[in-house]
């Protein structure tokens, strides 16, 4: 049985036969060839002769461990200078290997350790014997929780061959020995990873790769595995370039060599689906990962760690989805697979239980999340007191979580463990140290310092947002910025609030920007500008972990502040020229950081801002106002309150919604705090993320209703309403389009895909050709024609209704754009990977046209108009399920140059758009503000005689879109 290449993944030490390690010099008394011990060599050759059978099931069964029990009592019996044969304690190490596979790693141990006392003195004579054992032995000390103990056996076994190595010559060398020396190298690397030591690590990786390409050549399935784990290695460093290197290596390698149903291919999917997510495409990386996980079903099995490890990473994708309830039960799977082959104390099976705590806490589950989190303590720690990782991984979330169930005393113990155990990591980053010291601080009694180390804490989040291109938030990034929002909550501290919200919802944008972004780098002169930020960022990350670690030992911390006080004087100065240069860079990334003052004196006369934030397991409020501030923790969580917004979405229908959900909604954000600070502003702007920038909140009723009337309570008659995407100040709002030329074009009514054949048709067009008419489209453009004259109307309708027909055209000189047509977002159909409009299919002769306008080319154009009006199909959402705020279509129209948006949540029936349309762009030609004008247009609609116009379906998809 070839084990390296069956079990790699697993560790699995290979059951090398005698002749294997005759190569080295014996020892001087003793020949491992000696014609006396005859009788043991058969018996030794009977039982490799089952070991290394093809069948797997042979070579593991109780005839083999008989065979190797025989050879190890009949060793006992021959004495070798007064002590057994060492082939006794060859047999034991065998034995050992078996029993690792089969998951019984207390009788793995226990083999081994008997197996190297016996192999000890003649340790020179059976070199690769020895070093099986001593892998056998770290690695099941490591499954077994004894980490230190596991490096130092490793550290012993990769001494021992790299000694080995040198004093053999190449040509005694086969690759059986290389492959022993890779897989003791690999599980060397995978415990000081576990310590901490992650330089250490990324050495003893890059020894296991080297030498898994000796044994298989740079090409084979086992040296693809070694080249995707160096760059888990790399990461975990901080070496993201080579890291990127090297995962994409495999990636290629396995494309090109590998069979589609080797199991290796399956981590060649997995590779890539692991990148996607790392570079912010987490959404891609879901079919890969599944894929993957299905093939390896079909291969390994379910009972393989390989398949377990599948069900994590597939996890560990879906958490910044926020898709926990989905993750969660992939955790539990991979928990009881690892638990199962490993033991009860498996290490890994307690990491898939703290990621299925964090789901668990996420998804409002409190009291499972603790009980799951001290779980996965205590099955490592019975093992061993020095494992660091899965403190790392607990702490953050346990913390807090024992905070808010008042259990004050374990709080402050576990912040007293999470400081200690981060102070001892080698490289620790400066997240955790900042995370631990702001925890210490919320356990004790010292607020003084609560406030400071939440504000370095969100400094230290904010600088390593910008030094991702993904712009993505991690789980854990999200948990701690929930956690200084409830510090901040505390302490009524709005400044911080605004801090941390604004990493919130800068992330929304930059996603959404994701590829204007990447337009804008293509700027070679911007790109290196951004890079040598970046890097700079990098350093000054690198110094606050050095400024965070003397303060919490109280050593050097003078030194380590004027070091840190001069690198950010650098990178501050580099990103306010980038902000002067390029600023709509920087507003595509989210924008900069918000000042609380200039906010409030950005509001208007009678003008309110209010912050909607959902962030780990709480959603935050913040009320600004001329009146002050105020900041509050929704009572629901955040769980309960997504699934209230769904509900509350997918009841709306002609005929009525869900009364109960949406006055729900209403309460919990609209408490009496909330509206105390609101007082009697009349005009409100909302900056809302994740679920709620799907919530129409001009229909929340202000008190119970049973049904829709002309005279509910909806919060629309309190406020006139804007969203917004950010926390951008108001300075740069437009002056009413009154006093400009006001032209009109009309875009819509497009022709449908249908059996049009195209040279460029985009891969969706099967689905898109599903796609039905909208023949009340061209009645709503002639209807807001009408209103402005035709001859300042331009109207692009049918064929005229494409790409060719906008890219030839000067948009800047018109005052109102009008899209009547389907909306897609993002993943909708396949292909289409962003947001777009629909417009007709084009000629077929035609190239470079797929008859979608997405986000990216929208935010190419370059747009005057005062408004930009959507009428169309999930034009306000964004590119997944938690979309940013209105992120999609709207805001690369912004981005784009244009000034006020109208968008809808839903399709629109085509009276309701051309009245609301129509109305709203009257009222503001009269000089009506915006919001104004569309809560006018909204109540005259309820108040009119048209069919079902009371009902929210009719009226309240439209909202209007500010900065």
């Amino acid at each position: 049985m070839q084990l390296s290449t069956r079990c790699a993944a697993m560790l699995l030490a290979l059951a090398l036969p005698t002749h294997a390690a005759s190569a080295a010099a014996p020892a001087a008394a003793f020949s491992p060839t000696d014609p006396r011990h005859a009788r043991l060599y058969l018996l030794e050759r009977q039982a490799f002769a089952l070991f290394d059978s093809d069948d797997y099931a042979l070579s593991m069964s109780q005839k083999t461990r008989d065979a190797w029990a025989r050879l190890h009592v009949a060793a006992l019996r021959a004495k070798v200078a007064g002590k057994p044969h060492p082939l006794a304690g060859v047999a034991l190490i065998n034995l050992s290997s078996m029993d690792q596979i089969d998951g019984k790693n207390p009788d793995a141990l226990a083999h081994a350790n008997d197996g190297l006392a016996l192999l000890a003195p003649f340790a020179d004579a059976y070199p690769v014997a020895w070093m099986q054992g001593l892998s056998i032995k770290g690695y099941v000390q490591a499954a077994l929780g004894d980490v230190t103990g596991a490096a130092e056996v490793l550290a012993q076994a990769s001494h021992y061959m790299d000694g080995y190595i040198a004093r053999t010559p190449p040509d005694k060398l086969d690759p059986s020995t290389h492959m022993l020396r890779s897989n003791i190298a690999f599980s060397h690397a995978q415990a000081l990873t576990r310590l901490g030591r992650n330089v250490e690590a990324v050495d003893a990786q890059r020894a296991s790769m080297e030498a898994r390409i000796a044994a298989s050549g740079p090409n084979s399935p086992d040296t693809i595995g070694a080249y995707y784990t160096y760059a888990q290695m790399l990461q975990r460093a901080d070496r993201d370039v080579e890291a990127e290197k090297y995962a994409r290596m495999a990636v290629d390698i396995a494309t090109d060599h590998i069979d589609r149903k080797h199991p290796s291919y399956a981590r060649a999917l997995e590779a890539l689906g692991l990148l996607l997510s790392r570079t912010g495409r987490r959404n891609e990386s879901l079919d890969y990962l599944q894929r993957a996980i299905a093939i390896k079903r079909d291969t390994v099995g379910t009972g393989s760690l390989y398949f377990q490890f599948g069900l994590q990473n597939l996890g560990t994708v879906l958490l910044p989805l926020e898709r926990y309830a989905d993750a969660e039960p992939l955790f539990m799977e991979a928990e009881r697979g690892f638990r199962g082959i490993e033991g009860e104390n498996s290490p890994q099976s307690a990491r898939a239980l703290a990621f299925a705590a964090s789901a668990a806490l996420a998804e409002g589950h409190r009291d499972q999340g603790v009980e799951r989190f001290n779980a996965a303590l205590a099955r490592v720690r019975a093992g061993s007191d020095k494992d660091r990782d899965i403190g790392q991984r607990v702490y953050p979330y346990l913390i807090p979580a024992l905070i808010a169930a008042g259990h004050g005393e374990e709080a402050r113990a576990a912040a007293a463990a999470f400081a200690a155990e981060t102070r001892q990591l080698d490289n620790a980053p400066a997240i955790p140290l900042a995370q631990a010291a702001m925890l210490s601080a919320w356990t004790g009694s010292d607020q003084a310092a609560l406030g400071e180390t939440a504000r370095r804490l969100v400094g230290l989040l904010r600088d390593d947002a910008s030094v991702h291109d993904d712009a993505e938030l991690t789980e854990e990034q999200r948990a701690a910025l929930d956690t200084i929002l409830a510090v901040a909550t505390q302490a009524q501290d709005a400044a911080l609030a605004l801090d941390a919200m604004a990493i919130l919802a800068g992330s929304r944008i930059a996603q959404a920007n994701r590829l204007v972004a990447q337009r804008l780098v293509a700027d070679p002169t911007l790109a290196a500008r951004v890079r040598r930020l970046q890097d700079r960022t990098k350093i000054l990350q690198a110094v606050d972990s050095r400024l965070l670690k003397a303060l919490a030992t109280d050593n050097g911390v003078a030194a380590a502040r004027t070091e840190r006080a001069a690198v950010a004087a650098t990178v501050d100065v580099e990103r306010a020229a980038i902000a002067r240069d390029y600023p709509r860079w920087v507003e595509a990334n989210g924008g900069e950081r918000p000042d609380l003052g200039a906010l409030r004196d950005g509001l208007g006369e009678g003008e309110a801002l209010l912050a909607v934030m959902p962030a780990f397991d709480g959603v935050y409020l913040l009320a600004v106002s001329a009146g002050g501030t105020r900041i509050e923790r929704a009572q629901m969580d955040r769980a309960a309150l997504v699934a209230l917004v769904g509900r509350l979405r997918g009841s709306l229908t002609p005929a009525g919604f869900d009364q109960s959900s949406a006055h729900t909604l209403y309460s919990q954000i609209f408490t009496p705090g909330i509206l105390a600070t609101l007082g009697r502003a009349r005009a409100l702007r909302i900056v809302p993320t994740g679920a709620f920038a799907s919530l129409p909140f001009g229909m929340l009723p202000q008190r119970p209703v049973a049904a829709a009337t002309r005279d509910t309570p909806w919060l629309i008659r309190r406020f006139a309403i804007e969203i917004q995407p950010g926390f951008a100040d108001a300075k740069d709002r437009r002056q009413q389009m009154a006093a400009r030329d006001q032209r009109f074009l009309g875009i819509g009514a497009p022709l449908t895909f249908g059996a049009v054949q195209t040279a460029d048709a985009p891969r969706g067009a099967g689905a898109l050709s599903q796609l039905p008419p909208l023949p009340g489209s061209q009645a709503e453009l002639r209807a807001v024609a009408h209103r402005f004259g035709m001859e300042r109307t331009t109207l692009l309708v049918g064929r005229d209704a494409s790409e060719a027909g906008l890219r030839g055209r000067d948009l800047s000189g018109y005052a109102v754009i009008l899209f009547a047509t389907h909306g897609l977002v993002g993943g909708e159909m396949e292909g289409v990977t962003e947001p777009a409009l629909v417009l007709s299919p084009p000629a077929a002769d035609a190239v470079g046209d797929d008859g979608l306008l997405t986000a990216s080319e929208v935010a190419a154009m370059r747009i005057g108009a005062d408004w930009v009006i959507l009428s169309a199909c999930n034009t306000a959402a964004g590119d997944n399920a938690q979309a940013p705020a209105y992120s999609g279509l709207a805001q690369a129209f912004r981005y784009a140059g244009a000034g006020s948006l109208l968008v809808s949540h839903w399709p629109v029936r085509d009276d309701a758009s051309a009245f609301v349309t129509l109305e709203t762009v009257k009222g503001a030609a009269r000089g009506l503000p915006r919001a104004v004008a569309l809560r006018r247009a909204m109540l005259k609609l309820i108040g009119s005689k048209r069919p079902g116009a009371a009902q929210p379906y009719i009226w309240a998809p439209f909202i209007l879109m500010g900065r």
